[in-house]
């Protein structure tokens, strides 16, 4: 019997390849005709109940140990007994299996489910104890291209209703290390003998916990024994938002269990779900450990694999531990519920929706601890490249649902919008329609991330190779038209503490984070975005929770874990300003505060950056609620021209105390005379309206460095951007003149200055040994070529105009109307004809 669902057969093969399933999974098993993805499994026909236990159910002879069995057709087989070890054991169309009410144990090397496997209802779900375990003793099967050790629906239901259980609450008050009793803030249904995870609440990941409770009384749980570390539970209140630092304590074991057998845990081939087809599936109350099979592709604890719009199918109120490959993923598949589930130790991404197309799933409630990074001293490979930055919520299409979850202990990111240009995949052959980068989001609201690296990414999308890249999120009203109206995406009320890198960093075009708290992280936010923002939220240098570093890490003031050991003196910072134009708008700020360890402001720029930066970044309606350090601009790195453009307004005078003022780090703008330097924010604040200047070397040669300089002496050398380092840029102040000099000889320049207002002028002389020809907004042609005047007649032009004199050329630089910018081509006459 078993080897009509080992390997495919050649006509099934065939059927396979013309479908498009590429990723080796079969299709609907003959003579099933092929049917569109999601539509509703057909109904089971039985009409006979007959018990597992009478023999003649089987005709005669009941299975035996080893033995492959199929339900007889049409009957609805009742398990009343736990048989002795099986095969495989098939369920065809027609047929059902249902777990009797009473305690029972499965044992197979695989399920093939045709028909329907029931544990409990939905309406009346099951309160004895079941358990379904994975066996291997024949290794290396394949079961209808579904893998070894598989749970494997194919055009059927399955239906795993296990009893309802409190999933996960917090900590009421801090439970430090080598203490036995938790108190929580609800009352848990919980009982001696069940296993929980309890959160890290400090940057280390591996300090979330599994325990096991001895007993409960009211919302106080004694422990079977001592906690190795402190988990913090204290909430702060300022502005109107609340920092709830309180460890979530979740709970692992459910009444019904899929689980592969002990021998999994050597070789990480774990159990393996797979529902696809014309099937559906409700899973709730179940708990899946030594699941998901390590570095197997397709294989994991639970797995949604091309089943289009699953309204009526969900996984909910289980529990995943122990998994050597994920947790839950969606493929293929939309409209589907993953709710208020506990996961805990589990290896690489953990909700996964996997190509792009996955929209309109609902993620919510969910408890996600110690997502592991694949270790190579462990065997472990990643199955993905981003897997070695390992998420608890990797999402490739940001048209879900996404709240209320929790990221805690993740050796990643927390929320990875992960968004390819188009479907990878198997979703890449109807894909081409779908644009994840612009289409609008759904919902991003209430969710918390810590003890992570980065808590939200909205950047570093996959390419259909695996591999990621930096990647801009634009949302517009017509995801196919790039140029059609923008539809502003607002990830409101994160609760971002103690990540390593960033509470959250988001990179595109209209995005705003709002209504969010970020504490205790290396840095509160980057966004890496243009007409983007946060609004209306909380930012906390260091909180009370001191953590616990260990032994080996460097330490702050007080013996405080640090965001980053390795780096005791990295500057932590709430927000920070980036390429833009960003703005940070009505938020709170407070306890950023310097000490000898490591500086701190509670706004800053993102250092080490070669890349341009829009001098009218700005902040408005800010609160400060201590003595915090407002501003800190480390010394510019000397190859990194980002670094010496460093520049934001102050748009009502929040930070320096008088509106329109300018902070700036650069050594060309901040020695002007109404200028004051603040030695401790190291910059200048400054009067004036500034610009970005920048050049390019169109024809690709190597003209740097190149120093520019200002009337007064002031200079900044630049290196370029590292894309091939022939564009150069830095800020400069409007109404002074500049000069700037190449190390090399171009013949073809183009230059200007932008972020400006129609009417701003600024004068930029270049070394010219002849005459080149000029003309204005990209548009080599004579009709629009610049006018030549004498030097000492430049001032009183009114257009873009030149001077070429004694070797220099002299440009007056023009905003248009109706412009926001003004640039110029430079290059010689016979490659400008």
């Amino acid at each position: 019997m078993r080897q009509a669902h080992l390997r495919c057969a050649l006509p099934l093969l065939t059927a396979l390849l013309l479908s498009g399933c590429t990723d080796g999974s079969a299709p609907p098993s003959a003579p099933t005709p092929p049917t569109a993805p999601g539509t509703p499994a057909p109904s089971t026909p039985s009409t006979q109940t007959v018990n597992w236990s009478d023999p003649a159910t089987w005709g005669g002879t009941l299975p035996a140990a080893g033995a492959d069995v199929t339900l007889p057709a049409g009957k609805r087989v009742v398990l009343d007994v736990s048989p002795p070890a099986l095969g495989g054991l098939t369920i065809p169309a027609g047929s059902a299996l249902e777990f009797g009410r009473q305690d029972l144990t499965l044992s197979a090397e695989w399920l093939m489910v045709h028909g329907e496997l029931r544990i409990g209802t939905e309406a009346r779900p099951f309160t004895q104890h079941a358990r379904i375990t994975l066996t291997d003793a024949r290794p290396g099967e394949d079961v209808m291209g579904m893998g070894d050790r598989v749970i494997a629906v194919m055009d059927g239901t399955l239906e795993l209703h296990g009893a309802p259980r409190l999933p996960w609450t917090r900590l009421a008050q801090t439970a430090p290390a080598g203490s036995s009793t938790l108190t929580l803030e609800a009352a848990p249904d919980w009982v001696g003998g069940d296993t929980l995870t309890l959160a890290t609440t400090d940057f280390n990941a591996a300090q979330t916990e599994q325990v096991v409770v001895q007993r409960v009384s009211g919302n106080t749980v004694t422990l079977a024994t001592p906690l190795k570390y402190t988990h913090w539970a204290q909430d702060t209140t300022h502005a109107g938002l609340t920092l709830s630092e309180r460890a979530e304590v979740g709970l692992l074991t459910r009444n019904i269990v899929i689980a592969a057998s002990e021998d999994a845990s050597a070789t990480g081939l774990g159990a393996n779900t797979m529902v696809m087809g014309r099937s559906e599936a409700r899973v709730q109350g179940v708990e899946f450990t030594r699941v998901g099979q390590r570095g197997v592709l397709r294989r994991y604890p639970m797995h949604f694999h091309q089943l289009g719009s699953q309204p009526n199918s969900y996984f909910k109120g289980n529990s995943v531990h122990a998994s050597f490959n994920r947790c839950v993923t969606v493929h293929g598949t939309r409209d589907l519920r993953v709710q208020d589930n506990v996961t805990y130790n589990t290896l690489g991404h953990c909700i996964f929706l996997e190509d792009g197309d996955e929209t309109g799933t609902t993620i919510t409630g969910n408890l996600v601890t110690l997502v592991r990074r694949p270790d190579s001293k462990k065997g472990e490979t990643a199955l993905l490249p981003s897997d070695t930055r390992a998420a608890a919520y990797w999402i490739t299409n940001p048209a879900n649902t996404v709240s209320g979850n929790i990221a805690a202990g993740v050796q990643g990111v927390g929320f990875w919008y992960a968004l390819p240009e188009h479907p990878t995949g198997l979703g890449a052959a109807h894909g081409a329609d779908i644009w994840p980068r612009r289409t609008p989001l759904g919902t991003f609201d209430r969710n918390v991330a810590h003890g992570t690296d980065r808590g939200l990414d909205v950047d570093n999308g996959p390419r259909p190779d695996g591999t990621t890249q930096a990647t801009w999120y634009a949302p517009v009203t017509t995801p196919a038209d790039p140029k059609s109206a923008p539809v502003p995406a607002h990830f409101t009320r994160l609760t971002a503490y103690k990540n390593r890198d960033h509470g959250a960093w988001l990179r595109g075009q209209d995005l705003t984070l709002s209504g969010s708290v970020l504490a205790d992280n290396g840095v509160g936010v980057t966004l890496a975005a243009h007409r983007s923002g946060l609004d209306g939220s909380l930012l906390l240098g260091e909180t009370a929770n001191l953590g616990q570093p260990d032994s080996w890490e460097a330490k702050g003031e007080g013996g405080r874990s640090l965001p980053r050991p390795w780096d005791a003196s990295f500057p932590i910072r709430g927000f920070q300003f980036y390429d833009g134009l960003v703005t940070v708008r009505g938020t709170a700020l407070g306890a950023f505060t310097p000490n000898a360890i490591r500086p701190a402001s509670g706004l800053g720029y993102l250092t080490a950056n070669a890349f341009a930066l829009n001098p009218q970044n700005a902040a408005a309606g800010l609160t400060w609620l201590d003595g915090s350090a407002r501003v800190y601009l480390p010394a510019p790195n000397p190859d990194k021209d980002g670094d010496k453009a460093a520049t934001f307004r102050d748009a009502d005078g929040t930070v320096t105390g008088t509106a329109g003022l300018t902070v700036t780090g650069s050594a060309l703008l901040r020695g002007a005379p109404d200028c004051t330097f603040n030695a401790a924010w190291n910059a200048g604040v400054c009067a004036g309206e500034y610009a970005r200047l920048w050049l390019e070397d169109v024809q690709g040669g190597k003209i740097g460095p190149v120093l520019t300089t200002n009337a007064r002496g002031d200079a900044v050398s630049l290196t370029g951007t590292p894309d091939a380092f022939k564009s150069f840029s830095t800020t400069v102040r409007l109404g002074e003149a500049y000069a700037a000099t190449p190390t090399g000889a171009s013949t073809h320049l183009r230059l200007g200055f932008t972020d400006r207002r129609p009417g701003d002028t600024l004068t930029l002389t270049l070394p010219a040994a002849t005459e080149p020809a000029l003309y204005r907004d990209w548009w080599v042609d004579e009709r629009n070529r610049l006018k030549k005047v004498a030097l000492g007649s430049l001032g009183a032009t009114t257009g873009d105009s030149y001077a070429w004199e004694n070797g220099q050329l002299t440009l007056k630089l023009v905003v248009k109307a109706g412009a926001t910018s003004a640039t110029v081509d430079v290059c010689t006459t016979a490659l400008c004809k």
